[in-house]
């Protein structure tokens, strides 16, 4: 094996090594990211009566026995508010040095469909042990409208590390006088503010630059969205929020919004960025779902001029007042193991997301 034990967040080659040496059971290649890769749900499925996360060496299955309600066929939509186990096709038998995190895919995170990973013995989502040897399980909640899921679907991936090798502030000054990581709608690069941690780069909320700035999902039953389908109306589910003559929005709680950041940006082949899900000082609210960048994200190797991040943002306790450019999250890049053989964007991935600008819905609408 050519993975070093102190490389950091593994690149696509690596991963692929992973596979192939049978660390990874049951992965598609072609479902290989830049430094991810996407899991596939199966058909074993079952209603939950809540949710649940294993104790210390407690087996999943054995969790599941005391903890599911009825099994549940792919055929039938999952319910609004509906807690869900499928068993995901791969399996793992990690070495001892590699652990692994998991998060939504966009397409998922842009229809607020939950999604958290679940491993025998492990107290906490989302979240794979060095060592690990078993299933993979994953909690589905859809949060603003019943969804119907196929068999193969990817609805999250899994990221693999050795170590953690989280930028510090000199690593984000070094990037950014190489590729200038924050750019504005024009293209001009943006200078990064004053004090840069390891907590990362702040990013701010566009309220003003479309016509359209964001949209608002209010919970509905009276709409199944099919997740194999590309054709969806977008009124249908979202109502577009107008650019707010006040430069104020007000959130209200319970309700999904899309929004965009005002920055562009652009991470450099041999990272990648992830965004708090929570950051408390900045609102009690959740900023994403899916807020993992791939290397290459907005064109940093081919000069292009960056790509703003998407918000998929669920209020919890109160209304929230945003205000057009104030802070809204936190950006964290961290090194890979190696250069990425394949960047986002490239021809051979699907990435669907790679030209987006403004506000944009998951792939399962057509817009207009």
């Amino acid at each position: 094996m050519t993975i070093q034990a102190n490389s950091g967040a593994l690149a696509f080659q690596h991963i692929r090594e992973l596979i192939r040496e049978g660390f990874v059971l049951n992965a598609v290649e072609e479902h290989l990211q830049p430094s991810s890769l996407d899991l596939s749900i199966s058909g074993e499925i079952y209603r939950m009566r809540g949710s649940f996360l294993p104790r210390q060496g407690e087996n999943a299955r054995e969790l599941l026995k005391s903890g599911m309600l009825f099994p549940v066929s792919l055929a039938q939509p999952l319910e609004l508010n509906g807690i869900y186990w499928i068993r995901l096709n791969e399996s793992l038998d990690l070495p001892d040095f590699v652990h692994a995190r998991t998060n939504n895919k966009s397409s998922s995170g842009r229809i607020n469909l939950q999604t958290r990973l679940i491993v025998s013995g492990a107290p906490s989502f989302d979240r794979v042990p060095r060592r690990y040897k078993g299933e993979l399980w994953l909690e589905v909640i859809p949060k603003s409208f019943p969804v119907k899921l196929g068999y193969g679907e990817r609805l999250n991936q899994i990221r693999f590390f050795t170590c953690d090798r989280t930028y510090t502030e000199a690593d984000y000054r070094q990037a950014d006088m190489e590729h200038g990581l924050l750019r504005s709608l024009e293209g001009a690069k943006l200078p990064l503010p004053e004090m840069i941690t390891r907590n990362g780069i702040p990013m701010s909320i566009d309220l003003t630059s479309s016509e359209i700035v964001g949209y608002k999902c209010s919970p509905t039953t009276t709409k199944v969205l099919d997740y194999s389908a590309r054709d969806h109306k977008a009124l249908d589910f979202f109502e577009p929020i107008h650019r707010p003559q006040n430069g104020q929005f007000i959130m209200k709680k319970g309700e999904f919004y899309i929004f965009v950041t005002k920055e562009y940006l652009r991470v450099p082949n041999n990272a990648a960025a992830e965004m708090l899900a929570y950051d408390e000082t900045k609102g009690e609210f959740r900023s994403h779902y899916a807020g993992f960048f791939d290397p290459g994200w907005g064109g940093a190797q081919n000069n292009t001029a960056g790509t703003p991040g998407v918000l998929e943002i669920f209020t919890h306790d109160h209304d929230f007042i945003l205000r057009d450019g104030q802070p809204i999250c936190q950006m964290i890049f961290e090194h890979l193991s190696a250069p990425a053989e394949i960047a986002y964007g490239d021809a051979s991935l699907s990435s669907n997301y790679y030209n987006q600008s403004g506000p944009r819905l998951s792939k399962h609408f057509k817009m207009g």
